[in-house]
């Protein structure tokens, strides 16, 4: 029995492989925590912007991107409620480099499951992959759930 899964997800739209392979994994998980990760700049009420401040209409791109993760966060935790798992979401400002270990420590995760898209080679050279990155990073077992091909 795996106590915790920390499912690391970047869009619902790509989070289909994910689900469709944790529900085979029914039975064998008691928790799962839905992570999220917004970029700082984006992250409004987490950088210290109430909610309610007028400065927060002052950068519209930044609300509809916290917005929209937050809505990712609560469609993937719902998905995950209804399969029958025990879910809970999480919206994290950061990198996903820094904070997914973060969180791994934090929420004592026992196996992180995070999606992989395969990039060119060209995108290979001028991007740092997050996947390897967090390979090196985090001691629990991680599982690579490839994305489907676009």
């Amino acid at each position: 029995m795996i106590d915790k899964v920390l499912l690391a997800v970047d869009s619902f739209e790509h989070s289909h492989n994910a689900l469709q392979y944790i529900q085979r994994l029914q039975g064998c998980i008691s928790e799962i925590i839905v992570l999220t990760v917004i970029d700082s700049t984006f992250a409004l009420s987490r950088t210290g912007l109430r909610i309610e401040s007028d400065e927060r209409n002052e950068y519209p791109a930044a609300q509809r991107e916290e917005i929209l993760a937050e809505e990712q966060v609560n469609l993937v935790t719902q998905a995950l409620k209804r399969m029958g798992f025990q879910a809970q979401g999480v919206l994290a400002a950061g990198t996903p480099i820094e904070v997914i270990p973060e969180q791994m420590a934090k929420l004592n995760g026992d196996l992180l499951i995070i999606s992989h898209r395969h990039l060119s080679s060209l995108s290979r050279l001028l991007n740092t992959s997050v996947t390897r990155s967090l390979l090196d990073a985090i001691t629990q077992p991680v599982l690579v759930i490839p994305r489907q091909p676009q």
